[in-house]
């Protein structure tokens, strides 16, 4: 009979508890976006930007001497993020040009810079970084500024 008494107890203390959890005026809510981490220290229960996108990580790299086109930079640079080249039928003819030249001495050290703009970067003006978040690709595509599609 004593188990009774108990496993009511337990019930109601863990409905208690369900109920508390849910939030539901700004004050709780805006204490459930905050997870304390020590005895007086919280951080924001929300991802950093860069792990929402992958494009805005910031880089700082040098690009190794067997690396010889653009193209083979922008695979590189795109190598951990998780984006991928466009497949080479849906790149305009243009973007292949810029992806087979050589490698700029300049352009060897790059960043501190976000992904996105090292990309655009190496680009130049005259193209403009087109990404596909569903499928995450990247391409270029010829700036509005020189002609290119609107």
């Amino acid at each position: 009979m004593k188990v009774l008494p108990l496993a009511l107890l337990c019930c109601l203390s863990v409905s208690a508890y369900a109920e508390s959890v849910i939030p539901t005026d700004q004050a709780e809510r805006e204490q459930v976006e905050r997870v304390q981490t020590g005895r007086y220290s919280f951080v924001q229960n929300i991802p950093p930007v860069d792990q929402l996108n992958p494009l805005k990580v910031v880089i700082r790299t040098r690009v190794p001497q067997s690396i010889n086109s653009v193209g083979q930079t922008v695979e590189f640079l795109l190598a951990r993020s998780g984006y991928v080249l466009a497949d080479a039928s849906v790149l305009s003819e243009e973007a292949k040009v810029l992806l087979d030249l050589p490698l700029p001495a300049i352009h060897r050290t790059i960043g501190p810079m976000t992904l996105d703009r090292a990309l655009n970067t190496l680009s130049g003006e005259a193209f403009e970084l087109i990404v596909d978040p569903v499928h995450r690709k990247v391409a270029f595509e010829l700036s509005e500024k020189l002609g290119g599609k609107s």
